[in-house]
């Protein structure tokens, strides 16, 4: 199309009223579109089994309540030290681990929107900085410097590991 077809194009469309048919088109065609970003970017990060895992294993997340996170931290009342979080999810127990003095706290998840998600948390918390969200397998971590480790995943993930020891 050249710049004139364009014109007429235009000219024409300026004299006519859109229509109960038009508006529908419109909000079709936009309610399409947002549909194919939410599904294309957003939802992956939101899934309870990361799309990696799906062939592989099942993984769900679970978000901790925080009666549960209140659960863990009594259980490393008066301990110290570097606190890792296997399977860290949304980062909860790793920023609440920071906020009472555990220093580093660092969180373990396969998961990058929970990662970007635990980072956002942190930020807005004021704590971005003070805490530590890696990408990596948990079963491939190195313990042997950590004095504090918690492990808060469901049964069916615990369970693929063999229900052994780190």
């Amino acid at each position: 199309m050249d710049q004139d077809d364009i014109e007429e194009a235009t000219a024409a469309l300026k004299g006519q009223r859109l229509g109960w048919w038009g508006l529908l088109q419109i909000t079709g065609c936009t309610g399409l579109a947002v549909y194919a970003v939410w599904a294309g970017l957003l939802m992956p990060g939101f899934r309870r089994v990361p799309l990696k895992l799906q062939v592989e294993q099942t993984v769900p997340y679970i978000p901790a309540s925080p009666k549960q996170v209140e659960n863990v931290m009594s259980l490393l009342k008066g301990r110290s030290g570097k606190m890792v979080d296997m399977g860290s999810g949304d980062g909860r127990i790793v920023l609440e681990a920071s906020r009472r003095g555990f220093c580093p706290a660092v969180g373990y998840e396969l998961n990058p929107w929970l990662i970007w998600l635990s980072n956002f948390y942190a930020w807005r918390a004021g704590h971005y900085g003070k805490v530590s969200y890696q990408r990596q397998d948990l079963w491939k971590v190195s313990l042997a410097d950590c004095s504090n480790v918690t492990v808060f995943l469901a049964p069916s993930v615990v369970s693929l590991h063999g229900g052994g020891s780190w």
